[in-house]
């Protein structure tokens, strides 16, 4: 049974329990009660995690030790690099808000003033995701027996910055024409980057893709480009893309495949001239034996966007969504779009679909109007 006692004018309780893993016995010890009451009850709940064969010494874990255990035992395997940097980045966070506090300790309300100053330089999708990270944490710490109360549910998220708006992840028709213009007239061993955004633009192929594309995937006698690997910057070996259903088969048209044959000659008569053999045989390795960063290749692009006076400034990957928009827009089967851009689900490439160009929606908004018109105007 609890020993309760009073000390300094507060209640404490003392358990007394044997740690699995050691076989030695230990206390478990909390005060500061104002009433015994609240001390008698939270000394049951102890006795009662202690009849469950609750393993307490657990109880003792720090908020962001149990969190690195969690990751280590259920993030890591499987996935990306970059995947698991976040949730170390998370574990960094919660360590330099959270240094020296247990995890049964913390309260909704700090959590709430600690979700508070972390979404202050952050979005609302950014938040989402770290919230998600933490959540899944507590409901394993839950059914763990070591807390017993989800802190996170029902947290505030207040993001600092705004998320990008859907409409800013599209290029109008007129900007996404005039872009695969300028870049095809950029393209060459000299402007690695614009061959890159031009690829990008005739395939909606994602700068991981694109980056890994070597020489052998590119079957110049049936116009054809094989998607099977993709480039993470922070591993030393390629990785498989995104999803299964991501290794696809493009057909890419003449003028890109006039830019490509262009293109690997003079990449074949540089690496020549200094005696140079690339053993990855990468489609865009630059001069300096590197590929190709994404904030190059983004700084490029808006360089290009700007050169042609473009109305909005978008990313790489904003390309990407353009070209499935454009595709949809220029009405091609749907079934085929979703499998040129390598989603897994017809419901993932129609969700770009719910961006209408201007131009698009003012001929809809006319249609609609006609419809209504006739309607009237019949006898």
């Amino acid at each position: 049974m609890a020993s309760i006692h009073k000390r300094n004018g507060k209640w404490e309780y003392r358990v007394s329990y044997k740690d699995p893993t050691t076989g030695k016995y230990r206390n478990r010890t909390k005060g500061g009660f104002v009433r015994k009451t609240e001390c008698e009850e939270a000394a049951r709940i102890i006795e009662m995690d202690k009849s469950n064969n609750v393993n307490l010494s657990k109880k003792e874990v720090l908020f962001s030790d149990y969190f690195k255990e969690w990751v280590d035992t259920y993030k890591i395997e499987g996935r990306s690099k970059s995947t698991v940097n976040r949730y170390y980045f998370t574990h960094k966070v919660i360590k330099e808000n959270f240094p020296d506090e247990r995890l049964i300790d913390v309260t909704k309300k700090e959590y709430q003033t600690f979700m508070n100053k972390f979404g202050k330089k952050r979005t609302l999708v950014t938040m989402q995701k770290y919230q998600s990270f933490i959540h899944q944490m507590v409901v394993e710490a839950i059914e763990e027996g070591i807390i017993h109360k989800d802190f996170t549910r029902s947290v505030e998220l207040i993001a600092g910055r705004d998320s990008k708006k859907e409409s800013d992840k599209f290029l109008e028709p007129d900007d996404y024409v005039n872009l695969i213009k300028i870049s095809k007239a950029k393209s060459g061993y000299s402007n690695i980057s614009a061959t890159m955004i031009y690829l990008a633009t005739e395939t909606g192929m994602r700068y991981e893709e694109i980056t890994a594309l070597t020489w052998d995937k590119i079957n110049f006698d049936d116009s054809t480009i094989r998607v099977d690997k993709a480039y993470r910057r922070d591993e030393i070996e390629l990785q498989k893309t995104k999803t299964p259903s991501s290794v696809r088969t493009l057909t890419i048209s003449d003028e890109c495949l006039d830019v490509l044959k262009n293109y690997k000659l003079e990449q074949q008569l540089y690496f020549k001239s200094i005696g140079y053999i690339d053993k990855g045989n990468f489609v865009f390795r630059t001069k300096y034996r590197t590929l190709v960063q994404s904030k190059t290749v983004n700084d490029s692009l808006k360089d290009l966007l700007t050169l042609i006076g473009a109305k909005k400034m978008v990313s790489f990957h904003d390309i990407r969504h353009t070209h499935i928009s454009y595709l949809m827009d220029s009405g091609m089967n749907p079934k085929f779009v979703s499998q040129h851009a390598g989603h897994k689900e017809l419901k993932t490439t129609l969700k770009y679909y719910t961006h209408l160009f201007n131009k698009t929606a003012l001929e809809q908004n006319n249609e609609l109007k006609d419809i209504f018109d006739n309607i009237t105007k019949e006898r």
